[in-house]
């Protein structure tokens, strides 16, 4: 039974039209969790996990040094990366009292300075080396910043309005508040535009946004319901759950339009046109991965998220290693199924007599 569940998982990564390796980012030393944010255009990947010296520290990830901590905090995330290394987040204070944004990579952090308020943080970077996110105002409101070479920028918009991500255009998705309630927000050419809510949702928010125009983000219905969308040039979709009349978040997207997220707790992949499983994607394997939350994906189709293996919540890094299978390889598939039924024929036909 076990051989023909594996199969039939490898048959629906066929279908998806791409097959994952996955590698288990491990943990901090003295850690036993970690959970990935971000991954740049080149793979380097942002996060967080317990350490020795921390409750919750703030990671970087490459493939040729591995996991490394970021900075001293007690209490510290790990939100966004970019292609040359640099990690940025917020920390709290050791009594808790305030957070604060930071960037830096292995070798130390930074302060980011707020826009007058007590806190800030930073939720994302691009290659650019421009950093977004969201700050307490003297007024005690939220407001949404840019931060480059030194300068700090608040961006002109709605009401508490927070900056999630930025794509290396310099565009900017987020959120802010539309008749006091949360909408979706992109900012691009010095403008801000409201992506609206449709009918049936109340509020949303904007969690990604990719080269190209497309934002990810997720949709809320007023009465705990969740709905992942995707939008592009003025359109907004739905993009559905894995379970009929089930809950998704969305909280990557890339160039084609392919995004990632959570569905009542299980990972996802969206494609454009289906919602996939990712745990139904993973190359046959013999370890017990569970992949619960998918954050991140890059134009590489590289995904980064959360999972859990043997008992312990790690960070994983999925590789595609196949986007469209050979058909030698199908065959050779089909070939194990028909031999696999006609063994549990023979075990029938035994049993029967």
């Amino acid at each position: 039974m076990k051989a023909i569940l594996g199969v039939l998982l490898f048959l629906s990564s066929l279908r998806a039209g791409v097959i994952y390796d996955i590698t288990d980012l491990g943990v901090l030393p003295g850690g036993t969790t970690t959970s990935a944010a971000a991954i740049s255009s080149n793979g380097n990947v942002a996060g967080s996990g317990d350490s020795a010296s921390a409750i919750s520290q703030a990671f970087l990830w490459t493939a040729a040094a591995g996991l490394q901590g970021i900075g001293s905090s007690l209490f510290a995330f790990g939100t966004g990366v970019n292609a040359a290394g640099l990690v940025v987040g917020y920390q709290w204070a050791d009594d808790f009292s305030t957070y604060n944004a930071f960037l830096g990579n292995a070798t130390g952090t930074a302060p980011i300075p707020t826009l007058g308020g007590a806190n800030n943080a930073a939720t994302g970077v691009n290659n650019a080396g421009t950093v977004v996110g969201y700050s307490d105002t003297l007024n005690g409101g939220t407001q949404a910043f840019s931060y480059s070479a030194g300068v700090l920028t608040a961006l002109e918009g709605p009401d508490d309005s927070r900056a999630n991500a930025i794509n290396s255009g310099g565009a900017i998705a987020g959120q802010g508040d539309i008749n006091e309630l949360t909408h979706p927000i992109l900012w691009s050419g010095g403008t801000w535009t409201d992506l609206g809510v449709p009918s049936g949702f109340q509020s949303g928010y904007a969690t990604a946004i990719a080269d190209g125009g497309y934002v990810a983000g997720t949709l809320n219905d007023g009465i705990g319901g969740t709905m992942a969308f995707v939008w592009q040039s003025g359109g907004m979709s739905e993009v559905g759950s894995l379970t009929s009349g089930g809950d998704s978040q969305a909280y990557g997207v890339n160039s084609s339009g392919w995004v990632v997220g959570t569905s009542d707790g299980t990972a996802f992949l969206y494609d454009g046109a289906a919602m996939y499983d990712l745990n139904a994607l993973l190359a046959p394997t013999t370890s017990a991965w569970q992949l619960t939350e998918a954050d991140a994906i890059n134009n590489l189709g590289q995904i980064v998220g959360v999972g859990d293996i043997d008992g312990d919540q790690h960070a994983f890094l999925l590789n595609p290693v196949s986007s469209t299978p050979e058909p030698a390889s199908f065959a050779l598939v089909c070939a194990a199924m028909t031999l696999i039924a006609a063994k549990r024929r023979l075990r029938t036909k035994g049993k029967s007599r």
